[in-house]
């Protein structure tokens, strides 16, 4: 059997091709599984970022919430009260004292009283 000269040619080119792919492809991998790690760690960082600027944010809402409750306070303290209520803020008032009824409830388990009554 003879060999053409056409065959040696493509073989010739073949295989240093063929390890040349797998040689980019190998180096392809890497670099993609490389910045797939990079961008992990991005990703991290971004969300240690957003969880310290949602401590602040809560910090600075109490904070807020602070200082408006101690000036409603101090407002409700200017005003005088009027009639039989103290106006407190937010619009809550306290009531006389000599008018408050107190309801106690029982106090623990007791029995039903049934009573029958016949009319005649």
């Amino acid at each position: 059997m003879m060999r053409r000269a056409n065959n040696d040619f493509w073989s010739f080119i073949y295989k240093p091709l063929c390890v040349v792919i797998l040689l980019c492809g190998l180096f392809g991998l890497v670099w993609l599984r490389s910045s797939v790690v990079s961008i992990a760690y991005d990703l991290r960082n971004l969300e240690e970022k957003k969880l310290a600027s949602l401590r602040d944010m809560k910090m600075l809402l109490a904070d807020r919430s602070q200082l408006i409750s101690l000036a409603n306070i101090g407002s409700s303290f200017e005003k005088k009260g009027t009639g039989d209520y103290k106006h407190v803020s937010g619009g809550l008032v306290f009531p006389d004292r000599v008018k408050v009824i107190h309801v106690k409830g029982p106090k623990g388990p007791e029995a039903y009283k049934a009573s029958l009554k016949i009319k005649k």
